[in-house]
């Protein structure tokens, strides 16, 4: 489980039932999708109002590929592409995007995979009315195994990455528009390669950079917290769990605390969602195990700075599958299991989102248990902080698409944000396989 990545016309409506007016409150609003560039590899990061963009390579093999971005707009047109010199070295890999409540944004990629020496990493500051032309190369000693961003209301952005040696390093930089990035040294390590790297930051813009550990005695987790200059105290690590884990992410709430969630397991084989809390400062807490799921579709977790979090996982139903969603209040207590959209269904990917008033927002891809791909995009959104997502309904489709499949949600804070998925046409245009799709959602009203 994992944050980060990310995509005049007949519409389909699908609704379930005729429903009452309180239950449709809370449908999500979707634009008919725009075909959207087909980029080699590429993520969106979304605003509120409508300040959506996209970081993606050009074409070309990997290791000679150049950054670039584009805004998208608030109809979910894609802008003109803005190139990014990152002082002359090509290469994309591992983007990462994020965009604050102004409209700031930092990224950050890999460079050239496939050089001599270090894997390098840029990193810059931009707007989404400013787009970056240039980045920094920041000091890297060895491959990168996993990337993080954040970016403070400040417009301070943070970047966090793994390196994997001998020795494993965990690094973080703090970037401020106008000076040099200022890069500190989270951890060393020889006992194994840190996983699941994890970045938030706090109310007051202090962030805490956590990864796994994992050895034959068990998985931790290490803790790093920052003070919002550039500085970081030294990272803590606390015993998780005997049980191999599959995928673990942690949440920074507004005042500090800690919210963990990973899966234990062995793949291909169902998984255990568990969950544990850790208060600004102190040890987590005994964990607390949520549910069973299928680790295929892959479970989706999310959660917003005020506490409010949303677990969204698969079942098996049948010859197909079912979703099931648990939801954690802001004080900490978690509900009971609730059942989301049909059942019986062929499902590949699952998304969950919080926006800042703790409304969930699901979005998914469907279809009969016995087609060999998905047909149609669905999506629900809880009415108000306290409500679980409503009905569910069928996003618009482009005239000629019959198979959409793999969406992504990019949630902003208010509640907008972006939806990118692929389809394949039918008929005449049967052909045109994987053709790229992105939606804009509408805050609530």
């Amino acid at each position: 489980m994992r944050t980060t990545r990310s995509l005049a016309t007949s519409m389909v409506v699908l609704s379930v039932a005729a429903l009452p007016a309180a239950a449709r409150a809370g449908v999500p609003g979707w634009s008919t999708p725009h075909t959207a560039s087909s980029v080699p590899v590429g993520v969106y990061g979304a605003g509120p109002n409508g300040q959506g963009v996209q970081l993606f390579g050009s074409n070309g093999a990997a290791q000679t590929r150049t950054a670039a971005m584009r805004a998208i707009t608030s109809g979910a047109t894609q802008g003109s592409s803005v190139p990014i010199d990152a002082a002359g070295r090509p290469g994309m890999d591992l983007p990462a995007v994020a965009v604050n409540a102004n409209g700031k944004l930092v990224v950050a990629w890999l460079l050239d995979t496939l050089q001599a020496g270090p894997i390098g990493l840029a990193a810059t500051l931009g707007a989404r009315t400013a787009l970056p032309h240039t980045a920094t190369v920041l000091p890297t000693q060895a491959s990168t195994a996993g990337l993080a961003v954040a970016i403070g209301p400040d417009g301070t952005g943070i970047v966090a990455w793994i390196e994997a040696g001998p020795p494993n390093v965990v690094k973080a930089a703090t970037l401020r528009a106008g000076q040099a990035p200022q890069v500190a040294v989270l951890a060393t390590t020889t006992a194994a390669l840190p996983g699941n790297l994890s970045l938030g930051l706090d109310g007051g813009g202090r962030p805490t950079v956590t990864w796994t550990m994992t050895t034959d005695s068990g998985t931790a987790i290490d803790v790093a917290r920052g003070d919002a200059t550039g500085g970081f105290a030294p990272a803590a690590e606390q015993p998780l769990t005997t049980a191999p884990v599959v995928g673990a992410q942690t949440f920074v709430l507004s005042d500090g605390a800690l919210l963990a969630t990973w899966s234990e397991g062995v793949l291909p084989g169902p998984v255990t969602l568990t969950t544990a809390n850790a208060p600004a400062g102190g040890a987590f807490g005994v964990p607390r195990r949520l549910a069973t799921a299928l680790a295929a579709p892959q479970p989706s977790v999310a959660a917003a700075a005020g506490g409010r979090a949303a677990v969204l996982y698969a079942v098996r139903s049948g010859s197909g599958v079912a979703l099931r969603t648990i939801l954690r209040t802001a004080s900490g207590t978690w509900g009971s299991t609730r059942s989301v959209g049909p059942s019986g269904r062929n499902v590949s990917r699952i998304n969950a989102g919080v926006d800042g008033q703790g409304r969930v927002v699901i979005l998914w891809d469907d279809g009969s248990a016995s087609a060999s791909t998905p047909t149609r995009i669905l999506a629900a959104r809880s009415s108000s902080s306290s409500d679980p997502p409503g009905a569910y309904h069928q996003l618009p489709q482009r005239s000629g698409d019959g198979r959409c499949d793999v969406p992504t949600l990019i949630l902003s804070s208010s509640g907008d944000g972006l939806g990118a998925w692929l389809c394949t046409g039918t008929g005449a245009s049967s052909g045109q396989s994987g053709r790229p799709r992105l939606a804009r959602l509408t805050k609530p009203s």
